[in-house]
Order: structure tokens, then C-alpha cells, then sequence
């Protein structure tokens, strides 16, 4: 997955940039340059296993956790990841968003 931070419009002036910090593990989201959420992962041999999406309190409500799960979902599918969904947010989002299912394994429990 890239580095680079994706662009995402958030509202008519602000934008949500989504980077990985594989250092740590987690891919951010950044606003105005603070981290305002960030979706905690491991990687495997052929794959990346999403483990626990937050978002600071501040800015719940605001679509920073779904910016995150649709940037991590496109840029893992580009790569041809295998992704395994530990997360319950995550799965409750795909609930709601069944077309971002597309190449996604479930992790069962």
C-alpha cells in the first residue's frame, strides 16, 4: 500500500488525508495535521488483517472512520491484498455499504 497520503474532500473547505504509518501499524487520518482517527492493522503473508478503527471524540460524526475503511478497503484491493476483518465497526460498516464488500474476508469468531 502507498505512503502517500489520499486526498479526501471532507466538507466545502477541509479534506481528511489517509496515510500509513506502517511504523505503528495503523493507517491515520489527518485533518488540518492532526491525527483525528486511526485504524489499527497487522500484516500478513499475503494480506493485512484490520484490527480496530478509533476516532478521536472531537470529530465522531464527521465520516473520519469511513473515509478510513473505504481508502484502506480501495488501496488493499489495488494491491490485491487479502483482507480479513476483525474489527466490528468495520463489519457493522459493511452492513451498511455491501458494495465496499467486494474482495473482503471476514474473519469469523
Amino acid at each position: 500500500m502507498t505512503t502517500e497520503p489520499d486526498e479526501h474532500t471532507h466538507g466545502p473547505e477541509e479534506r481528511i488525508a489517509v496515510r500509513d504509518n506502517a511504523a505503528a501499524g495503523r493507517f491515520e487520518a489527518v485533518r488540518s495535521g492532526d491525527v483525528v482517527g486511526i485504524m489499527i492493522y497487522e500484516r500478513t503473508e499475503d494480506g493485512i488483517e484490520l484490527v480496530h478503527t478509533v476516532t478521536d471524540p472531537a470529530h465522531r460524526g464527521e465520516g473520519v472512520a469511513s473515509v478510513l475503511v473505504r481508502t484502506t478497503l480501495a488501496e488493499a484491493r489495488a494491491a490485491q491484498l487479502q483482507v480479513t476483518i476483525i474489527c466490528p465497526f468495520i463489519e457493522s460498516w459493511l452492513q451498511r455499504h455491501p458494495e465496499q464488500a467486494t474482495g473482503v474476508v471476514h474473519q469469523e469468531r
